[in-house]
């Protein structure tokens, strides 16, 4: 037996904490769908899906000696119908390191996904890959959630 695919939609947010003319975050990700394919949870007990390009630019005035970071927090659990799987059971991986980091998904506290100092000019594009932890304690069903991912700088 093997469980239903599992779906997670991703949302982008941009919130910058300035709306200065000094400084100019921008964010952008895509795909902007991800999803993890059915799979035996005996033989694939990760399961992960393709990966997505997150690219963050930070400019300006501010930029120059600031501090800036780029968080991802999800709306809840996966929901499919009244069934649910905590968001926890998915994590990601990400790539360059600096100033991306791997880490784990929260439906309560924004986790890092990225930071820095200073100007990333031109952009900085980073692979992010997300993993699913695959169990037959789930419900057949196919899972989806939203993600907001936030880029600013303090």
């Amino acid at each position: 037996m093997t469980r239903a695919g599992l779906c997670c939609l991703v949302g982008l947010v941009l919130f910058p904490s300035t709306a200065s003319a000094q400084l100019n975050l921008e964010l952008s990700v895509s795909p902007r769908t991800i999803t993890f394919a059915s799979a035996n949870p005996d033989t694939t007990p990760t399961v992960s899906a393709a990966p997505i390009s997150v690219t963050i630019r930070v400019r300006g005035l501010l930029a120059i000696f600031g501090q800036w970071h780029l968080s991802v927090l999800a709306d809840g659990d996966l929901v499919s119908g009244p069934s649910t799987i905590p968001i926890t059971n998915v994590t990601w991986t990400a790539l360059p390191a600096p100033p991306f980091q791997n880490g784990t998904l929260s439906r309560t506290t924004a986790q890092r996904m990225a930071g820095g100092s200073g100007q990333l000019n031109p952009a900085q594009t980073g692979t992010v890959t997300f993993h699913f932890a695959n169990s037959w304690l789930y419900d057949a069903g196919t899972y989806t959630q939203t993600l907001t991912f936030t880029l600013s700088s303090p």
